[in-house]
């Protein structure tokens, strides 16, 4: 299921604002995967240790040290060492760690482009650490290269476990968002890399 320029570091993510840009000239042939920049955020932290290289974008106007919503994107090289279910069951026990309660759903598992694929939401209602609630929808993709997850976090008030922190049109906008981020591989026909920036250019 098929779910604006900026490039870093050694170009296997492409924040597209339209166009595609993954065959750019001098971008070393291999997987690439395409996230949509919302309008007018901006890198607000990028490094990499070891196997594990992490973008953070934040809207105009917040850092990283203080924001209300965050785009995240992790790369980790190499053969993925679990699932992707299994991944994100990581993720949502280690936000439990540093909540006071955490609700999550289940995972929905999918192939996408010939990669399997799995997306959930955690909530955390109210940070051990910063007081705050949290609400993060985690998509990860794995690939032949290298394993992605790529998050989109909303940071507000403390909120009961069984409310929803965010309005239904901004969960909506996330899973849409969510939908657009596509792995590829130049190298490889079955994965090819969308045209236009877009989901639907690759193969379901």
């Amino acid at each position: 299921m098929p779910w604006p320029k900026l490039k870093y570091a050694v170009l296997l993510v492409v924040f597209a604002a339209g166009a595609a840009v993954a065959a750019d000239a001098g971008a070393p042939p291999g997987e690439r995967l395409f996230v949509p920049s919302p309008k007018g955020w901006t890198m607000g932290y990028h490094d990499r240790k070891g196997a594990i290289e992490v973008t953070e974008l934040v809207p105009p106007g917040q850092t990283v040290g203080d924001w209300s919503e965050m785009l995240t994107v992790q790369m980790t090289d190499g053969a993925a060492k679990a699932t992707a279910p299994e991944l994100l069951k990581e993720r949502a026990e280690m936000i439990r760690a540093g909540c006071e309660d955490v609700g999550a759903g289940p995972p929905a598992i999918n192939k996408e482009n010939g990669y399997d694929t799995a997306l959930r939401a955690v909530a955390c209602t109210k940070s051990k650490q910063w007081g705050k609630g949290e609400l993060t929808l985690f998509k990860v993709l794995v690939g032949r290269d290298r394993t992605y997850i790529v998050s989109r976090s909303w940071r507000g008030e403390p909120f009961a476990k069984d409310t929803l922190p965010v309005p239904e049109e901004v969960t909506k906008a996330w899973l849409a968002f969510m939908q657009a981020v596509v792995l590829c591989d130049t190298r490889d026909s079955d994965r090819r890399c969308p045209k236009n920036g877009g989901g639907e250019d690759q193969k379901k």
